[in-house]
């Protein structure tokens, strides 16, 4: 009689899972510089904007711009405490 395999035992992954993060987080560093650096150029452009065409216009792309940069920062900031781990 052939042996038996035990039901509900799952194979174990190739990577434990601080590995898999640590791959990832190095993954998304580069698109997440890129997005910093084109949300940063979209502020600036505000700037501009505000200079030359009027205040209304410009301000309102510096504002969103303005908060997109923050919440980058932040994913940021995060994402650097998962790469010191």
């Amino acid at each position: 009689m052939p042996a038996r395999k035990r039901a509900g035992k799952r194979p174990r992954a190739r990577k434990p899972g601080s590995a898999k993060i640590m791959a990832l987080a190095l993954h998304m560093e580069e698109p997440l510089n890129e997005a910093i650096d084109a949300v940063h150029a979209l502020r600036l452009m505000g700037y501009g904007l505000t200079e030359v065409s009027g205040e209304v216009e410009g301000r309102a792309l510096a504002a969103v711009a303005g908060t997109a940069c923050q919440r980058l920062d932040a994913v940021k900031q995060i994402w650097r405490s998962l790469c010191q781990q």
